[in-house]
């Protein structure tokens, strides 16, 4: 793409006013009269660059460091973005007849370090002030947007004052001397100029924020950062930001600059890539964008993190890159035949343009002129309104398209109107002709329908009676099969229940047989004892056999009660059933429990919270939960504190009661099939009869539930009583 020839007259006109700088003839001391001003005097100082960044006033006054002052050749010098520190050495004479009190103005607002020095004539002595963008605007000497300082000489006489600058960025010295009266009038055209272009860019801001609310466009979104950004990099650039916005927060007031290019750089990607609809493109146009995008990401990253310097320098080649990355892209679509990208096209030339000037002068590259000093202003407001009227472009062909499509489709329903049209009057036709084919041939069906209906009457007949044959012998067979199903499950139901009186006699016989003989056994053999010599004179021995009697006496009276109370559990029946309240049974039990739980300093926990209450026989779940926390508390790890929880949820449909503890376990692959049998016995070291599980299991069956169990050892027990759905 050709660029415009008023761009090569532009740059033309910028070396010749460079070339032309450069041969005006350097003056060595500037004369100045009381109430003049003198803008840009620039060719009237003498600069030296200090690479060390160290010396002092005392080490600048020196014959060998005077000796090196070089006296500037442009009215604007520039020195680039370098890490150095420039002294600034200007000769005053005041050549007329009174004293002067002027103000010697900086017009580079974004300076980090300004020493002023000048000399106090009558204490000899030097004084010095300090004016930077890296302290609260109200600590500045005078309250202005650009860096300011008192300059007073008296009638007739000499002066020399010196600055000593520092900045991260690029250093541009325009330097001014006027009179108090005209420090804030002098500029009030350009403050107009910048209050217009403000204006223009928050109207801009506001309208296309309102838009994108109305149209609902994310378009309108990342264009309207596209204007926040640069608002953001531009006012903190003239200034104005620090002295209005965030004149307390310094660091912001610098920072703001690099955050305001990474914002434009990523909206401007985003801008982009929905505008020119790169998505539905080819891959590689998109991948492009979103790689921009996440270079703008870093680029706002790097205001926050990285030496304002270093992200400094990389906001800005980041800046030209995207102008050129942007501008080709629009060029490329401009190619393919997307009409809008000429807009878009045109908007980024002119942006790049104003970037490219007034990044080549902050390098140094380029001089300092009106031109390059406001060139971003004017590009940034060309950019915007063009975007601007690009994105009205777009919905206006957006708006054309879709009524050339609504039109479209009208005239093809009109044509298939017709056409539907013709196709039923044919239609018509054909069903006419064909009904005349049908009545003719339904009279001849007619009279065989009539044959046919008289054949089928005797068959209805004749099927009627087998239907009524078949219906008898259906409702025998359905008879017949009912009764031998009924029968069937009786049988069954018959057999299970015969198959478990039969288990549960064998068990009551052997249980009898087992725990009766022993008690009895003793009992007869100390009767033998007894027997054996009734009138010995051993008093002792006699006393040791009647207590063990009576002990054997007791143990057989306990097996009798196991005995009555597993009788006792055959009989339970559905008429025990009741609501039972799982808080008052617990606490039932653990009144019964209290002194064992506070022996062994026992923590329960108990989390009813899916169920509290349960149709249940009271006393089977009071027996249940009185056994698993006994055995929970007889079973602990004598080094660890008893835990024992009990909680309630739903598995299944079914209400679930867990008892967990963290006691010493059972080896289940040793005794899992024999851990809910009688009298079945795993440690040794506690008493115990062996039938605290057995109960809970027969008890459980009985309520028709089921019971489960996990356990490793040295970690705990975890009982869960499943009942039946329902309860």
């Amino acid at each position: 793409m050709r660029l415009p020839p008023i761009c090569y007259l532009l740059l033309l006109w910028l070396s010749f006013t460079q070339f032309a700088s450069a041969q005006q003839t350097d003056k060595p001391i500037l004369s100045i009269q009381p109430n003049e001003n003198y803008h840009s005097i620039g060719k009237f100082i003498q600069f030296y660059e200090d690479e060390s960044n160290n010396l002092k006033l005392a080490d600048v006054l020196k014959k060998e460091v005077q000796q090196q002052f070089k006296r500037s050749k442009a009215q604007v010098p520039g020195f680039g973005i370098e890490d150095v520190t420039i002294w600034v050495k200007i000769d005053l004479e005041n050549t007329g007849r009174e004293q002067i009190n002027d103000y010697l103005e900086i017009s580079f607002p974004t300076l980090d370090s300004v020493f002023y020095f000048y000399k106090d004539y009558e204490r000899n002595r030097w004084n010095k002030l300090f004016a930077s963008d890296r302290v609260p605007f109200n600590q500045r000497v005078v309250n202005h947007k650009n860096i300011v300082f008192p300059l007073a000489i008296d009638a007739t006489q000499k002066t020399t004052i010196y600055l000593r600058v520092r900045n991260k960025g690029s250093i541009i010295l325009p330097i001014n001397v006027m009179p108090q009266s005209e420090l804030f009038s002098s500029d009030i055209a350009t403050e107009m100029a910048f209050g217009i272009f403000y204006g223009i860019m928050l109207v801009m801001f506001l309208y296309n924020l309102l838009l994108a609310f109305t149209a609902r466009s994310i378009t309108y979104i990342f264009y309207v950062g596209i204007i926040a950004g640069n608002l953001f990099t531009l006012s903190a650039l003239n200034g104005h930001a620090f002295q209005y916005l965030w004149y307390d927060n310094p660091w912001w007031a610098n920072h703001v600059i690099i955050f305001g290019i990474g914002l434009w750089i990523l909206s401007g990607n985003l801008f982009a890539s929905s505008f020119l609809d790169a998505k539905h493109g080819r891959n590689w146009n998109f991948r492009a964008f979103q790689i921009m995008q996440f270079f703008g990401i870093a680029v706002i990253v790097a205001a926050f993190t990285l030496d304002y310097k270093i992200s400094l320098i990389y906001a800005n080649y980041g800046l030209i890159f995207n102008c050129i990355f942007l501008f080709a892209s629009g060029i490329i679509f401009w190619v393919r035949g997307i009409k809008v990208a000429s807009f878009f096209t045109l908007a980024w030339a002119l942006y790049l343009i104003g970037v490219l000037l007034y990044t080549l002068r902050n390098l140094g590259i380029l001089p300092v002129n009106i031109v390059t000093s406001h060139v971003l202003e004017i590009g940034a407001v060309s950019e915007v309104v063009l975007l601007s009227v690009s994105l009205g472009f777009k919905y206006r062909l957006l708006e054309l398209d879709k009524k050339r499509a609504q039109q479209n489709s009208l005239d093809l329903m009109t044509r298939s109107q017709e056409i539907i049209q013709q196709q039923n009057e044919q239609l018509e036709k054909r069903i006419q002709e064909r009904t005349a084919e049908l009545s003719q041939k339904q009279e001849e069906v007619i009279t065989q329908n009539e044959k046919l209906n008289e054949q089928n009457a005797k068959l209805r007949e004749a099927q009627e009676l087998i239907q009524q044959q078949n219906k008898q012998l259906q409702a025998y067979n359905d008879d017949l099969e009912n009764k031998v199903a009924k029968r069937t499950e009786d049988l069954k139901s018959t057999n299970q229940e015969l198959a478990q009186n039969v288990q549960k006699l064998e068990q009551y016989a052997y249980m009898t047989a087992h725990n009766l003989r022993a008690p009895v056994a003793r009992l007869l053999g100390l009767t033998q004892l007894i027997e054996m010599d009734p009138t010995a004179d051993l008093e002792e021995e006699w006393l040791h056999i009647i207590s063990k009697i009576k002990e054997e006496g007791h143990s057989l009276d306990a097996v009798i009660n196991d005995l009555n109370a597993i009788l006792e559990l055959r009989q339970a029946s559905d008429d025990d059933l009741e609501k039972v309240d799982l808080n008052k049974k617990t606490q039932q039990v653990f009144r019964i429990l209290k002194n064992t739980i506070e022996k062994n300093n026992v923590q329960i926990v108990c989390d009813f919270q899916e169920f509290v209450e349960l149709k249940s026989n009271p006393t089977f779940i009071e027996s249940m939960l009185y056994n698993l926390i006994s055995n929970a508390i007889k079973y602990k790890r004598p080094e660890v504190k008893p835990i024992i929880t009990l909680k309630t949820s739903y598995k299944a449909g079914h209400k679930v009661i867990s008892v967990s503890d963290n006691g010493i376990g059972i080896d289940l692959s040793k005794f899992k099939s024999d851990l809910f049998g009688m009298y079945k016995r795993f440690h040794t070291h506690v008493d115990g009869k062996g039938l605290g599980l057995f109960l809970v299991k027969s008890q459980l069956e009985i309520l028709g539930g089921k019971i489960k169990v996990q356990s490793e050892l040295n970690k705990g027990t975890n009982f869960h009583l499943i009942f039946p759905a329902g309860v």
